[in-house]
């Protein structure tokens, strides 16, 4: 079993995770919750670049906190997609709607 590991950075208008391993219906845990709370108070930006596995429950999850993001008025960015996360964001057909960044600096 695959695990996550989150490294977090705060930025002058934004809070940023680092997730390094799989977002599965497994490693989700407590991330979920850390996440919903997160995106109420601030812009969030994901580091998706080292993540190796991106499963419909993480991508769930991903969904409803960009649209909470949206609702509290902040907005979740992914930054630097990996191939998996690129094909898992890609499948739901709704990547277009994405914040997507390659850099920190996009955040607005």
């Amino acid at each position: 079993m695959e695990k996550l590991a989150i490294s977090e950075k705060d930025g002058a208008n934004y809070h940023l995770y680092e997730l390094v391993g799989a977002l599965n219906a497994y490693t989700l845990g407590e991330f979920q919750n850390t996440l919903y709370d997160a995106v109420q108070k601030n812009n969030i930006v994901l580091d998706m670049s080292r993540l190796i596995e991106l499963d419909p429950s993480g991508t769930g999850v991903l969904m409803a906190a960009f649209n909470d993001a949206d609702e509290y008025g902040h907005k979740l960015y992914f930054m630097s997609l990996s191939n998996e996360a690129e094909k898992a964001l890609s499948a739901t057909g709704f990547k277009n709607l994405f914040n997507l960044i390659n850099s920190v600096t996009e955040v607005k």
